[in-house]
């Protein structure tokens, strides 16, 4: 994956480009109100006029003083040579190039992880209580050092998947690793605009779910992984850092 951080204003940029190259949205056509963008994909105003400026910049589409953004005559042809988008196959994985299916694959990581926590602290072993303990430590570590710690987050929800001792959620974990990868990065690229303790309070939700798989709290365990995954979406969509 390149090093550049995909943004979520890249990939509603890259939604609407579609858009206007299937001519969904067509030439002169007023474009929605960020009100209406905002509704339509789920997403925070700043994300929107984020978008929106870029698409302005690179002429996609024009301004009209109290009326709203149109798209911009030879925007169809300019819209198809940024056809695949931009923030797409470089930097974003497979099955994950719009907004939409980042909705839906937080609503996939809610569920899968959910029952992998639980069935984690129904399966655990000592060993894995010690290897999910020290790497919820590598995350606090992080904390300290104010580095972002994708690596560490991941290597702790790859340990959890590890500790239910079934090969098939372990091959399914591994096959979405990639894509877990990415939401994770988009989370922490975005932590930056929240509070100043906001990568604390992030980081240290994953220790009450090490706490229920060492206690073997099972329900415990899916509760806590649903809601610190729902957080990360509240994040990333609606711009909420509480």
């Amino acid at each position: 994956m390149s090093a550049r951080r995909v943004r979520m204003s890249d990939v509603l940029y890259g939604d609407i480009v579609k858009q206007i190259n299937s001519g969904g949205f067509a030439v002169d056509q007023r474009l929605p109100s960020e009100k209406e963008f905002c509704e339509r994909f789920s997403v925070s105003r700043p994300i929107v006029r984020e978008a929106l400026e870029r698409l302005r910049t690179e002429g996609l589409i024009r301004s009209r003083q109290g009326a709203g953004s149109f798209v911009a005559s030879g925007a169809i042809s300019m819209a198809a040579a940024e056809m695949p988008l931009q923030a797409s196959s470089d930097v974003m994985p497979a099955h994950i190039n719009s907004i939409a299916a980042i909705q839906k694959f937080y609503a996939y990581r809610i569920s899968f992880e959910g029952e992998l926590a639980y069935a984690a602290a129904r399966n655990r072993q000592p060993a894995d209580i010690q290897r999910i303990g020290s790497l919820l430590q590598n995350i606090k570590s992080s904390v300290a050092s104010n580095t972002q710690g994708i690596d560490e987050d991941l290597e702790y929800h790859e340990a959890i998947a590890q500790a239910t001792h079934n090969e098939f959620f372990i091959a399914a974990w591994n096959a979405s690793r990639g894509q877990i990868r990415f939401l994770i990065e988009l989370a922490r690229s975005l932590s930056a605009l929240g509070s100043p303790n906001h990568s604390a309070a992030v980081r240290s939700s994953h220790e009450p779910i090490f706490e229920c798989i060492r206690d073997g709290d099972a329900d415990g365990a899916r509760t806590r992984m649903r809601e610190h995954i729902t957080r990360s979406q509240e994040r990333v969509f609606l711009g909420k850092w509480t």
